[in-house]
């Protein structure tokens, strides 16, 4: 059936600016979260990774006030270490290093006149237990990346002594 040549057409703007207002509200709706989310990205992504694939990680996090010292694990050594460093502790830093590491060490606060400014430090650590009297603890600071340090750690009786650093490659 063909309209008759009087018969108005259906205005087709209309149509078309609905659908170019909706594509623009959705890009905006997503531009906005995506900004509000944008801070908050790498601690999103911390929390899902920890909670599908890696659950043998440990969160590691400072308080400014109160300085941690607990040498009976490989974490809580680590986190002693990042404890001392960043309070200044020169005592303590010595009681957790040995070797060449704890001269480095003692040499590193040495030179600092005054304690670091504290800023909030988190992390993620894992332990690689070899045998009864050493560790790897592998540390990233965001679970998806690939840098990272890697501790070596001896104990000595009851208490483990950090010997080296490295990078993790």
């Amino acid at each position: 059936m063909i309209p008759a040549p009087d018969t108005p057409r259906p205005d087709t703007r209309v149509r078309f600016l609905r659908v170019l207002g909706t594509i623009w509200l959705v890009v905006m709706v997503l531009t906005l979260g995506g900004v509000a989310l944008a801070p908050h990205a790498g601690q999103i992504a911390d929390v899902v990774l920890q909670q599908t694939v890696y659950r043998q990680w440990t969160r590691l996090t400072l308080e400014a006030e109160q300085a941690f010292f607990d040498v009976s694990t490989p974490v809580s050594t680590v986190h002693s270490y990042y404890s001392a460093l960043y309070h200044g502790h020169l005592e303590r830093m010595e009681r957790l290093t040995q070797g060449a590491f704890r001269e480095q060490m003692r040499l590193r606060l040495a030179s600092a006149s005054t304690a670091p400014a504290f800023t909030p430090y988190r992390s993620f650590l894992q332990v690689e237990m070899q045998g009864e009297q050493a560790a790897l603890v592998s540390e990233k600071f965001h679970l998806f990346w690939q840098q990272g340090l890697r501790f070596r750690l001896q104990r000595e009786a009851a208490h483990w002594h950090i010997v080296s650093l490295e990078p993790l490659q």
